[in-house]
């Protein structure tokens, strides 16, 4: 009795989270055969929270920017509060929709679906399966094999696939420090006016108090009566629990009703991005380690990522040609756009982290860390920082030198990684990229060592 033939797949893309079904929205509407695993089941899809997703994210995806229910009121801009509440600085803008995420999640999914792309849900992947240095399937828990023409990792943090690739840095673990403990909750309040210390908060504006246990923490009100309360702690700078924060802000507050509406929490990994590639294999999304190091935030990045490894593989399946030389665009194309940011963003950080809540405070008291400065960080735009600027701080009697001084070192290293970034091989040499990783791996351990 002769086997059955397996169906023949363009593409594999294991995880149907934003990246992976962004992904499987643009390769099914160019016709290729597109199928997404995920381990959970379909109404376990999306999250019952709503997040800040950037603006471009969306034109640049192709995406429709969100409508109705799935898109919150506008927020007129963000305000940055010091750890002690000595200073709240009012940033120019925020351009971010503030997103259902659960909506949106199903949205495209949907879209993914009507544009021809198939889902098996409950199925689990726990490997790749290669043939010499290609990836060529995927292995799934029962034992059976699936395989494709490209294979593509968007099972976020636990990089499922890439972690059990050993090339280059694509497979080291994550460790303590790379990783944000959050979680956020929505709740009813009456009346529906409340203060953060002595700050009033307003509809229209988003609030962070940044630096708080390494991390920040948030106020935003997502409708007239409700209140989305939120904070993200480094694991690696404090041994709180975000939802004890979060806890703790409705405990001391009568006019905020204790019964959570929605809300939940996850672990966040901030780490910069890995290797997107290999041979028949890509990694897309929060597996790609693109969230942004400063915030939090890594929607928009996953919907960028997907968008440009969506344009490489069509072109490499049109070519016939899924080496890492074909597709090192995307490698390339995706640090141009975003990756080199979040690596100096990384890089700043680490550096930050090892400042205490008052020295990061003071940071901010003074105008050290500027309106502009948190501008970018906010939006995932790193600007190289005057050490000249700095200088001049000095000069005009900032009483703290020792804080400047590593102040100095922190941004020093940030605008190497940079630089270092923007120097990463155009076109894939095995020698040269490398020598380029060696280049990146020593900075960083420079930035740990130093700051």
């Amino acid at each position: 009795m002769s086997k059955k033939k397996q169906e023949s797949i363009d593409v594999i893309i294991v995880g149907a989270g934003i990246a992976g079904c962004v992904l499987a929205f643009h390769l099914a509407n160019a016709n290729l055969k597109v199928k997404v695993f995920e381990r959970n089941s379909r109404d376990k899809i999306g999250h019952d929270w709503c997040d800040s997703v950037e603006k471009k994210a969306f034109s640049f995806s192709g995406i429709p920017s969100p409508k109705g229910e799935e898109k919150k009121a506008d927020r007129d801009h963000l305000a940055i509060i010091s750890p002690d509440f000595g200073k709240i600085i009012h940033l120019g803008f925020y351009d971010y929709w503030i997103t259902d995420r659960m909506l949106f999640q199903n949205r495209l999914l949907e879209m993914a679906k009507k544009a021809g792309a198939t889902f098996q849900f409950n199925t689990e992947i726990i490997e790749p399966v290669g043939k010499g240095q290609w990836v060529i399937g995927v292995k799934k828990k029962d034992g059976k094999t699936v395989n494709a023409r490209i294979v593509v990792d968007c099972s976020g943090r636990e990089r499922i696939l890439g972690s059990n690739i050993e090339i280059l840095d694509m497979n080291l673990p994550l460790e303590k420090s790379e990783l944000v403990d959050a979680h956020r909750e929505v709740h009813h309040i009456e009346p529906n006016d409340i203060n953060w210390d002595k700050y009033k908060i307003e509809k229209d504006v988003l609030y962070y108090r940044y630096g708080y246990e390494g991390g920040y923490s948030w106020l935003n009100f997502e409708s007239e009566n409700t209140l989305d309360i939120g904070a993200g702690v480094a694991m690696g700078v404090s041994e709180r629990k975000a939802k004890a924060i979060v806890n703790d802000f409705v405990n001391t507050n009568n006019q905020i009703e204790t019964e959570k509406i929605r809300g939940g929490g996850d672990t966040i990994s901030v780490r910069r991005p890995i290797t997107l590639i290999w041979y028949g294999f890509m990694i897309c999304g929060e597996a790609a380690c693109i969230t942004s190091p400063m915030n939090g935030c890594g929607v928009g990045s996953a919907m960028i990522s997907a968008k440009i490894a969506a344009e490489v593989i069509i072109k490499a399946l049109l070519r016939k040609e899924t080496s890492v030389d074909r597709l090192w665009e995307y490698q390339v194309r995706f640090m141009e756009e975003r990756g080199r940011d979040l690596a100096a963003l990384d890089a700043m950080r680490r550096g930050f982290q090892k400042f205490s809540q008052e020295e990061t405070s003071f940071l901010i008291n003074k105008g050290i860390i500027t309106k502009i400065d948190l501008e970018n960080i906010i939006h995932v735009k790193y600007k190289k920082i005057s050490i000249f600027k700095m200088a001049l701080s000095l000069i005009k009697g900032i009483s703290n030198i020792r804080i400047m001084l590593r102040m100095r070192k922190v941004t020093s290293g940030s605008n190497k990684i940079f630089n270092h970034y923007k120097r990463m091989p155009k076109e894939y040499d095995s020698r040269k990229f490398y020598d380029w990783m060696l280049g990146h791996m020593y900075l960083f351990k420079e930035i740990d060592e130093n700051s």
